[in-house]
């Protein structure tokens, strides 16, 4: 297995202009960071990157021009998951013409589906194209009623799959997946909150949304951890969930990213489309520079 699929991965935010549609220029901008700070790959069209808002159309033109401006430099794994099987074919297919490096989807969402439909969903997605395929595990929608033991044998006689991005708090059904996987899936954690505390259960990297703004601290604690100073990641870990803590009481993260990736790469991301974004709290600059320099000065970053 290679390890390409691995490390610190941001679950990039798709930028909007002010019309609210995908901003082009900013996509490049955060790639170019993104790729400056050696991060370790770039996530795309899922959660944070509004890809269940967005239509069929702007999620294939958000995909291309990243893939376009990353030029190899960096891999790019596009979600793909959308509320009908057809569609997430669709943007498989043209994840792999563009050049994507592989490509993930979450489970059909709104309606209740049984465990075969949702394999099924899987199947026809890892089918369609050669590319490495991921399930996302997102515990908020998910509803297997699987061991992890039969979990790992259906993900097993998926084509293509190579592994799962797993958000979930859940950290013992993380560690038994990767036991009866035996090393033959690549799993990421999805939970932010959990960084460091997810290598110990055999996470092989990690994928999640406030990578965006923290990348370089977050990819050096991580590293901390597998190196074995844990003291160092302990200290970091504090820190930044109780930073994660506060913004998601304030109710206002997409409000706080925006401000927060301005205040420190001078980008701006734009607000997401309502219902995301819409929120009566305002953050000031001076709060947001306190939460900032929390994270940062933990560990000191390149």
């Amino acid at each position: 297995m290679s390890c390409r699929f691995s490390g610190l991965w941001p679950a990039m935010v798709t930028p909007m202009d002010s019309k609210g549609k995908p901003c082009v220029q900013v996509l490049e901008q955060l790639v170019e960071l993104f790729v400056e700070q050696n991060l370790d790959g770039l996530y795309l069209l899922g959660s944070t990157g509004q890809g269940p808002l967005l239509s069929i159309e702007e999620r294939c033109l958000v995909a291309q021009r990243v893939v376009e401006f990353a030029a190899g430099r960096i891999p790019i794994m596009v979600h793909v998951g959308s509320i009908t099987t057809e569609d997430s074919v669709a943007l498989a297919k043209h994840a792999e013409t563009i050049g994507a490096d592989a490509v993930s989807s979450v489970a059909p969402y709104y309606y209740g589906h049984t465990d075969v439909a949702v394999f099924e969903h899987y199947r026809l997605i890892g089918e369609a194209t050669r590319l490495p395929m991921f399930v996302y595990h997102l515990a908020s929608i998910n509803r297997l009623h699987l061991s992890a033991k039969d979990y790992v044998a259906r993900l097993m006689e998926l084509p293509h799959v190579r592994g799962m991005k797993f958000t979930d708090h859940n950290l013992y059904q993380l560690g038994l997946l990767n036991h009866h996987a035996g090393g033959k899936l690549q799993i990421f954690s999805g939970a932010d909150e959990l960084l460091c505390q997810a290598v110990l259960s055999g996470a092989v990297g990690a994928i999640g949304t406030f990578y965006n703004l923290f990348g370089p601290c977050c990819r050096d604690a991580r590293e901390s951890v597998l190196q074995g100073n844990i003291q160092n990641a302990q200290l970091f870990m504090m820190q930044f969930q109780s930073v994660i803590e506060q913004v998601l009481t304030r109710g206002d993260v997409w409000g706080f990213l925006r401000r927060a990736m301005y205040l420190r790469y001078e980008i701006d991301i734009g607000m997401p489309r309502a219902p995301l974004g819409v929120s009566q709290n305002e953050w000031k600059d001076q709060e947001i520079h306190v939460l900032i320099d929390r994270v940062f000065d933990v560990i000191a970053t390149d």
